[in-house]
């Protein structure tokens, strides 16, 4: 089983995953940057440490692979301590371990751990952002005979115009003017009857879509997650799942980072979610209230 995939998933949620008799990968949390040196714009972040005395099982890694994974705490429990051995074997051997997603752990002589994150950005608030280099564009400072030529340029219609429409005769301004009045009247006949009105009973399109809006697509800004995914097929997957159960009301609300989320509910209160979540809580213990205002 892929535990590092597991490890960075809760990381988007959590401050610190333990690995049991392993050690914990903690995120930090990093401000947006500048360096003026190489002017290049860094969004806020969440980078990974790792720190190998935290080896005690809170029960964090082995549940979500339990209820993610389709499989009982006591399986997923034996599938972390294969490997951690695993891990530590490797280690052993090779003094070096890879783990895709999260970095590279090197051990050293004197069996002391170091860890370089592989540099993913966990920080959800970032929806992802990478970092931005900057493009200046200078003013010029040419100046020429270009420039006079484009304001002469500029300048001459306007004289022309106003010589040709002020030169004209008196009756060419009069119907100048009756056309620039803004309004031209028609000849009417005055034996044709205007049709009656038809009412269509067609409904308005806006209509529909606000109806539409208003009843499917409405997101609060309170969302007891059941889930968060790395496909969108997945996320389906989930909601379907759910609708099976009766939560009606389950879809996938948003995309964030490279997660799709998938909500029992949505509130626009934070205690209503809260409420809501202390009854599915017994059923789905993972489940979390996310907040887009906090």
């Amino acid at each position: 089983m892929n535990l590092e995939k597991y490890i960075s998933t809760l990381l988007y949620r959590h401050d610190c995953v333990v690995v049991p008799e392993f050690g914990a990968f903690i995120a930090q949390k990093t401000n947006a940057g500048y360096t003026s040196e190489t002017s290049v714009f860094t969004p806020p972040s969440k980078q990974i440490a790792f720190n190998p005395s935290l080896v005690k099982n809170d029960g964090l890694l082995i549940q979500e692979m339990a209820q993610f994974g389709g499989i009982s705490f006591e399986k997923a429990k034996d599938e972390v301590e294969n490997a951690v051995q695993f891990w530590k074997n490797h280690l052993n051997i090779n003094s070096t371990l890879v783990l895709p997603e999260l970095g590279t752990l090197k051990k050293d002589e004197n069996g002391l751990l170091s860890f370089e994150p592989s540099g993913r950005n966990y920080l959800l608030d970032s929806f992802g952002l990478e970092s931005v280099r900057a493009k200046y564009i200078l003013p010029s400072e040419t100046t020429g005979t270009s420039t006079i030529w484009w304001k002469v340029a500029a300048v001459v219609p306007i004289l022309i115009g106003g010589f040709l429409y002020f030169g004209k005769p008196q009756p060419v301004t009069d119907f100048v003017n009756q056309q620039w009045s803004g309004f031209v009247s028609p000849v009417l006949n005055p034996n044709v009857k205007a049709a009656p009105a038809v009412i269509s009973p067609i409904k308005s399109v806006e209509t529909e879509a606000e109806t539409y809006k208003n009843e499917v697509l409405t997101v609060h800004d309170y969302q007891v997650i059941s889930g968060s995914f790395r496909k969108a097929e997945e996320a389906d997957a989930q909601v379907e799942k759910l609708h099976k159960k009766g939560f009606d009301q389950a879809k996938m609300t948003q995309k964030k980072g490279n997660f799709y989320y998938v909500a029992f509910k949505t509130f626009p209160t934070k205690e209503e979610a809260l409420e809501y979540r202390k009854t599915v809580k017994e059923e789905f213990p993972e489940t979390w209230v996310l907040s887009l205002k906090e």
